[in-house]
């Protein structure tokens, strides 16, 4: 099923390369068309959004959504007031918007991260119905479905998936033994944010007399052998101290946990891929997946591309932002959050997707690292009222604040240039999500994948022992601990 995620995406994204290809001169620019659409568009837009709730009044009775926080992501779903950020006054009036339709209040719950799995374990046992929804981490939405303590979101009254501002492509990587049991949308900003991408230093790119790498990307000519050739011109020992480290420069800066993932899922490979029964299976066996793995090796280690001495526990290391701010590499590894926080950067750089495998690979493929689902609690007695605004909220986003993220932030105020903007659209419509890498990441990615790269260990075979020992506990636990009923 993997695979069959990974061909529904073909047909979008070859579409979208039409536009690129066949778009003149003329044309209107991308940041044109966001900052002054017609009023006939916007209605249009409005319209395919639109839920079919009806009309609900819940009295002024408070709607509790309990959240965490965390640096790495946007996770606060109210705000007191306008500010003039973009995205936080979009979710002011998006809530307010929905307070007056439903005659609600809304409350958030806000939790320190280390301490928020225990608090909403142990608030569904006491069953203090301390909440309505939780936006958890997606290894804990995974564990709290195994363990009986969540409604898979399939079964929450009024949700219909089948809306637009449900995420159906990616939810179709979401279900386990054919349960949908969380689900995604456009209310879920996190997984916006943690979405991957490639960023280029444009001064380098010309001191080095790069060719143009959007038009390789618009070619289709955007493989793992072009990156490795423009990674290995770009080291350079700029102190002459034969020595190569943090004053030097490099061909690509990245957390060495993240690195396997970024290639083994921009080549359309599956750590975790999902069988005819929609079960978890391996995926890190096949020859394919392998050549992967031993190639991105090659190119890190053996060619010297990497800097090898970036920070393992980070996601996207703090002195590889810096580095790259100076210069030092001709490419970061980037989470669209994090190109937000560094909009600001003197050095100008440009946004990519990941590379293809080789040209025979049919379309790029972008990652989504993990995310944060919104989950209903088993033994909630107030389901009216949570399916109607879990459901009102990914549609009222979609019309409000989507458009404020995605098209004002993201591509007006996150990008330097028309053709990075281009590029967001085919990252976005290309993603996936891979269970090794999110709901699994600490067993897989951040487990034995992290120890292996950090290591330059490429015994993959002495790993799928451990990796059978994963998937057969899993299966094990999904087939014992999930009732029939879901």
């Amino acid at each position: 099923m993997a695979r069959k995620r990974i061909a529904a995406i073909i047909a979008t994204a070859l579409s979208l390369f039409a536009c690129f290809s066949c778009a003149s001169d003329d044309a209107a620019k991308p940041h044109e068309t966001t900052a002054a659409p017609t009023e006939e568009t916007t209605i249009d837009e409005l319209a395919k959004y639109a839920d079919d709730l009806g009309e609900h009044n819940f009295d002024g009775e408070d709607f509790i959504i309990a959240v965490f926080l965390n640096i790495n992501v946007n996770n606060n779903i109210d705000t007191e007031a306008e500010t003039g950020d973009v995205l936080a006054d979009a979710i002011y009036k998006r809530n307010r918007s929905l307070e007056e339709r439903f005659n609600v209040t809304f409350k958030q719950s806000t939790h320190e991260d280390s301490e928020f799995g225990p608090y909403v374990r142990r608030s569904i046992q006491a069953n203090d119905k301390a909440f309505h929804i939780a936006n958890m981490r997606c290894t804990d939405g995974l564990n709290l479905w195994l363990e009986g303590m969540i409604l898979p979101i399939e079964k929450v009254p009024y949700i219909n998936l089948e809306k637009p501002y449900w995420d159906r492509s990616l939810n179709e990587s979401l279900t386990v033994n054919k349960v949908q049991y969380i689900a995604l949308g456009h209310f879920n900003v996190n997984v916006d944010d943690i979405t991957h991408a490639l960023l280029f230093s444009k001064t380098l790119m010309s001191d080095l007399g790069l060719s143009d790498i959007y038009e390789t990307v618009r070619g289709g000519n955007w493989t793992f052998d072009a990156m490795n050739s423009m990674m290995v011109n770009a080291i350079a020992d700029l102190n002459g101290d034969g020595e190569y480290d943090g004053s030097d420069r490099w061909g690509y800066l990245a957390s060495p946990k993240e690195i396997l993932p970024n290639f083994w899922i921009s080549a359309g490979e599956f750590s975790v891929a999902k069988d005819e029964n929609d079960m978890p299976t391996s995926g890190i066996e096949t020859e394919r997946f392998y050549d992967v793995f031993i190639r991105t090796f090659e190119m890190m280690w053996d060619d010297g591309a990497w800097y090898t001495k970036a920070q393992l526990d980070a996601d996207i290391p703090t002195e590889c932002i810096n580095m790259f701010a100076n210069h030092q590499s001709l490419f970061l590894d980037s989470t669209f959050f994090v190109i937000g926080k560094i909009r600001g950067m003197e050095a100008d750089f440009g946004i990519i997707p990941y590379p293809k495998l080789d040209e025979a690979q049919k379309q790029y493929v972008s990652r989504v690292e993990y995310y944060f689902p919104t989950i209903v609690p088993i033994n909630s007695d107030s389901l009216e009222i949570t399916g109607v605004m879990l459901e009102a909220l990914q549609s009222e986003s979609a019309k409000t604040v989507r458009p404020a993220y995605y098209d004002i932030a993201l591509k007006t105020k996150y990008t330097r240039d028309d053709e990075s903007a281009q590029m967001l659209d085919l990252i976005f419509s290309t993603r996936v999500v891979d269970m090794g890498d999110t709901t699994l990441c600490d067993k897989i990615r951040d487990g034995f994948m992290a120890q292996m790269f950090s290591a330059n260990n490429r015994n993959l075979a002495s790993s799928s022992k451990q990796m059978e020992n994963i998937i057969k506990n899993l299966i094990k636990n999904i087939t014992e601990k999930v009732p029939e009923t879901q």
